[in-house]
């Protein structure tokens, strides 16, 4: 028996052993995927969507003959039932284990950013919902769950979390994100990692969009990103340091843009410079779909995908997804002299590793499951995650409602589940594949109202969307099409039956107006990838829906949700409650009912501020001083800021002391502050910790969140809560592109929301300045007494 197939000897001897044996036909293979239908009987068929128009013509056998790296997504995006798509995806492994030379098994990956990406798997909350939480414990719990879902159908990576910091709301992927704070985002992140990867990291994480996806111009999906390196590593490299060095993230996924001018796919020091050599990454950075070809299609760094697989390649890629479009053609790459055999035998030698180390080659195939993937466990978890991140902006005492309140429920969100669920949702994700799902996925907010409150007329008042179609166009190879498409825009603009819906409200002692957004990607939807807003206003004439329902001289409840925070005219001032549900999944509809009804009390927290002007955005409550122009802006800020949400209880803050006032670089401030429920509601107060440097040798923020804790109390009861920050977290990126500590005075805060600070202390660190190590300490200890 050859030494790799023996689990006694080393991954190490067992991957210089294949290595040895395999051609370079056989190595290049390694370094794609393909994405196919699988059949239980073998007989995969190509998919008809293609990434490209140009690509090279193979049948299945022949894209199968030299083995595979990574099979796309097996049950991902196409309706097949988990002992369906485990028989098929074990047909395809024993191909490659018996009838290849090598017998080299792939990896599947499969999407479970918001719950596996399968039919069967639990819909869980969106990303922004996760961070409204402000629970990480939650987070990894929710983690396990996908995790252990995911397994059941043979995945062994998934491609979440998505670690984007929110810069400015209008950008589509808002919804995928977990906040707008750099630090909150890598705490989350891998809280996420550590749930999903498992203690032996024996399925991986993907950790995306690496980097700076966010912050693109416009908020439009692949533009350009224009920021020095000092914001670059400070905001949007830090979540993903953080997880890598503390998750032990299996895997990295480049984002589309260009940076600077640099595309992240080829960008050898963010790939291998800054990921593998400054932080120690072991894992397999995976292309985003169709990233390599961009580079020639799009971004125009490359003369054609030859070159475009050796710049990735050469960069630090390991394996193009979700196909082989480029990578095929590595042996033309090495023939023209672009990359060498050695450099693609170091590339394959860490894919190999990571085969070896997952048990791939002694545990190819996947037991058909026996059991449903959505159980008791990922019921209660799904309606926990959806109940701890719904936000209470404004109540003026008509929440919770009581039990006889006779309620109207008027909006185009009240009786529509799919505007409970994200774009990466399966349901919504088969849309834009052009498949229609009809089944009914989940109970709707009317549905779980009329169970629990007098529900004397539901009126959908006005359509979001006309229609929802699939088709818009997106991948390298659209172009002219992109260029000279004169599509128009599906949302609804029709107000005829506004008038005649809002008469409800006459009957009742409160409306209920639920509004938001329906996601879709690539403008199946208003929210979601490709689906990039040019406002803050309700999409379509939500909003004249919303004034309409105010005139009628009822108290009104706003529930907003979706995947982005919106504008509400007047509401804000004349709505007697204003809701934010976001997208909270299956789960949703019975927790925001819930909320309404009193059964749970908020104790979901902004983790993205609501600019108040559309001329505000990019908003960010982190911002620079100057940010606010001179003089500021009128149009500058947010109403309701980061770190924001109202209880139906009552928080006191009281006995906030210092440990000491002067610091050495190797110590950690201690901070304490007892919080108190002076209501009669047992609640959670999220206690946040920000911090301000006083002087720096460079610009900073005005404050920066450097600690939290979300802590439960009964009515009456009280805890000390403190919060052990290191040093080292006062650091920012130097001219040297260094992370640093400069000695000086720091300000400390405490508040329950960026804005509404409840004590102020200062600090001194000895003078100097320290260079941080490799393994600096990145998080902020918090005990609850």
């Amino acid at each position: 028996m050859s030494i790799y197939k023996d689990a006694s000897y080393t991954t190490s001897e067992r991957v210089h052993d294949l290595l040895s044996q395999m051609t370079i036909e056989e190595k290049i293979a390694q370094l794609g995927a393909q994405w196919l239908i699988l059949d239980e009987q073998g007989d995969h068929q190509e998919r008809e969507l293609e990434f490209s128009n140009q690509t090279v013509s193979r049948s299945v056998k022949e894209k199968l003959m030299y083995g595979l790296g990574q099979i796309t997504r097996p049950l991902g995006t196409h309706i097949v039932d988990a002992v369906a798509g485990v028989k098929a995806l074990n047909q395809l492994q024993k191909y490659l284990v018996e009838e290849t030379r090598l017998g080299i098994p792939a990896i599947a990956h499969e999407e479970c950013l918001v719950g596996l990406m399968a039919k069967g798997a639990t819909l869980y909350p969106a990303s922004i919902n996760y961070g409204h939480t402000w629970n990480p414990d939650l987070l990894e719990q929710v983690a396990q769950d996908i995790s252990r879902q995911a397994r059941a159908v043979g995945a062994k990576q998934g491609l979440s979390p998505v670690l984007d910091v929110s810069r400015d709301v209008r950008w589509g992927r808002t919804e995928e994100t977990l906040a707008e704070d750099p630090y909150l985002v890598g705490v989350m992140a891998t809280s996420y990692v550590r749930g999903l990867q498992g203690k032996d990291r024996d399925f991986i994480a993907t950790l995306k969009h690496y980097v700076g996806h966010s912050a693109s111009e416009g908020a439009r999906n692949h533009a350009p990103v224009n920021i020095g390196f000092k914001t670059l590593n400070d905001t949007f490299l830090l979540p993903f340091e953080m997880a890598v060095k503390l998750g032990k993230a299996g895997s990295v996924m480049p984002a589309y843009h260009d940076i600077d001018g640099e595309p992240c796919h080829s960008s050898a020091y963010l790939l291998t410079e800054i990921l593998r050599h400054q932080w120690g990454f072991d894992g397999l950075v995976v292309a985003d779909y169709g990233g390599v070809e961009l580079l020639s299609e799009h971004h125009a760094t490359a003369t054609d995908r030859v070159d475009a697989a050796a710049q990735s390649f050469n960069a630090g890629l390991d394996v193009e997804l979700p196909d082989d479009t480029c990578a095929i053609y590595l042996t033309q790459a090495i023939e023209r002299g672009l990359i060498t055999e050695a450099k693609i035998n170091e590339i394959v030698a860490r894919v190999l590793s990571v085969k070896f180390e997952l048990g791939l080659f002694e545990n190819p195939y996947t037991p058909v499951p026996t059991e449903a993937l959505h159980n008791e466990v990922s019921e209660k978890l799904a309606y926990q995650a959806a109940a701890e991140s719904i936000v209470l902006l404004k109540n003026d005492g008509h929440l919770p409602l009581p039990k006889q309140s006779k309620v109207a429920l008027i909006g185009p969100t009240a009786d529509d589940p799919m505007a409970l669920l994200s774009g990466y949702s399966f349901p919504v994700h088969l849309i834009w594949a052009g498949v229609n799902a009809s089944e009914r996925v989940a109970k709707s907010i009317k549905e779980a109202l009329a169970e629990r409150v007098n529900l004397v007329g539901y009126q959908k008042g006005c359509d979001i969307l006309t229609k929802r179609e699939s088709g818009a166009p997106v991948f390298p190879g659209d172009v002219d099409m992109a260029v000279t498409q004169d599509k128009v825009s599906p949302v609804s603009l029709d107000t005829s039956a506004i008038a005649s819906s809002v008469s409800i409200i006459d009957d009742a002692d409160v409306a209920v107006v639920c509004v938001g957004d329906l996601a879709g990607l690539f403008q199946t939807g208003t929210i979601g990838e490709g689906s990039d807003a040019d406002s803050l206003n309700l999409p379509g004439v939500q909003q004249q829906l919303l004034d309409a329902a105010l005139d009628r001289g009822k108290p009104v409840v706003v529930l907003v949700t979706g995947g982005r925070p919106y504008h509400l005219g007047r509401a804000e001032d004349e709505a007697a409650a204003i809701v934010y549900g976001w997208e909270p999944g299956q789960g949703g509809a019975d927790a925001i009912a819930d909320m309404l009804t009193g059964v749970i009390n908020p104790s979901g927290r902004l983790t993205v501020s609501i600019p108040k002007n559309i001329g505000a955005v990019p908003y960010f409550y982190n911002h620079k001083l100057k940010s606010s122009g001179t003089p500021i802006a009128f149009h500058f800020g947010s109403q309701f800021n980061f770190g924001f949400g109202l209880s139906y209880t009552h928080f006191d803050y009281s006995n906030a002391t210092l440990a000491k006032t002067e610091y050495d670089f190797d110590e950690s401030v201690a901070l304490s502050v007892t919080i108190t429920n002076s209501g009669e509601r047992d609640g959670a107060e999220v206690v946040q910790l920000y911090v301000r440097d006083k002087v720096c040798s460079v610009v900073r923020p005005v404050k920066e969140l450097k600690g939290f804790k979300k802590v439960f109390l009964k009515a009456g009861a009280q805890k000390t809560v403190t919060f052990h920050l290191p040093v080292d977290m006062l650091n920012f990126t130097d001219a040297s592109n260094q992370r640093v500590v400069e000695g000086g005075e720091f300000e400390l805060m405490i508040g329950r929301s960026s804005q509404e600070i409840e004590s102020r202390h200062t600090i001194e660190v000895c003078s100097g300045k320290k260079v941080l190590p490799q393994a600096w300490h990145m998080i902020c200890d918090v005990t609850v007494e």
